[in-house]
């Protein structure tokens, strides 16, 4: 038995999936790796599918056929972004379709970065402002490196049990050509 195609989404079924979305975010986006986490990330999704369903005479949407055509959504929203930061004198990239563009705005500040696996870190730095300790800084969603100060070098050094000699490089100065 061949398992049937389920239909294409129309516009309109697109963009109230992704304001369901935006509806019961709070549900779908449960942290958590237990089954109650799991059950209330699935209830969310229903509500977006129970909300899709009312609101059009098309054929009955499951919560994974929601599921799977928003991340679809955002998948090609994202690769169409990606596209039009390259750069080199080929054709025009695609235009976003308003579900996109929806799709987008609402994963604008989406957390790039939640942390180094294995990490740690006494205190949660600001974006923008960095400490002495700090050696990246996040501006506008855009991580920076910054350059080490050769006094914390040069500490980091004095504190193992190897001796800075003479003529160790970290103390001297560039020479400018």
């Amino acid at each position: 038995m061949a398992k049937e195609c389920a239909q294409f989404f129309s516009q309109a079924e697109q963009e109230l999936l992704l304001e369901g979305y935006a509806e019961f975010e709070s549900l779908i986006k449960t942290t958590g790796n237990t089954s109650k986490s799991a059950k209330a990330r699935r209830e969310g999704w229903q509500k977006v599918a129970d909300k899709l369903n009312a609101a059009t005479t098309g054929p009955t949407r499951t919560w994974g056929q929601v599921k799977v055509k928003y991340k679809n959504i955002l998948q090609n929203a994202t690769k169409k972004k990606a596209e039009k930061k390259k750069t080199g004198g080929g054709p025009a990239p695609p235009q976003y379709t308003p579900a996109e563009e929806l799709a987008l705005e609402l994963n604008e500040n989406r957390t790039i970065v939640e942390g180094i696996p294995g990490g740690s870190s006494s205190s949660d730095p600001k974006p923008g402002t960095s400490s002495s300790n700090t050696f990246i800084t996040v501006l506008h969603n855009t991580p920076t490196f910054l350059p080490v100060p050769k006094q914390v070098v040069a500490e980091a050094y004095a504190d193992s049990e190897e001796t800075l000699s003479d003529d160790c490089p970290l103390e001297e100065e560039p020479v400018s050509a």
